[in-house]
């Protein structure tokens, strides 16, 4: 949940800078970028984009997968709140 608040926080600025900026096209892009960078890279983390029998192989050891699923959910709670802010802009502006 610490990921998380960081994440909010980059949303709600975002949010406020698009009601105080005439342009808010170019937060909402940025806004984008800064939360689906770091959801696909959770996703190559977790191995969400390979077949169960590769990630099978690629986590033999349980420490290792477990230290990177947690990482993996960090960089996805993190993302999701810009993505959402993102779209909160797109709709309300």
């Amino acid at each position: 949940m610490r990921s998380l608040l960081p994440g909010l926080i980059v949303g709600v600025l975002g949010i406020i800078l698009s009601f105080v900026l005439q342009n808010s096209d170019m937060i909402m892009y940025g806004l984008f970028i800064i939360g689906f960078i770091p959801i696909i890279i959770s996703g190559f983390m977790s191995g969400a984009y390979v077949s169960g029998d590769r990630v099978r192989g690629n986590y033999s050891y349980s420490k290792d997968f477990n230290e990177r699923s947690g990482r993996s959910t960090k960089l996805f709670l993190f993302g999701i709140p810009c993505v959402l802010a993102a779209i909160a802009i797109r709709f309300i502006i």
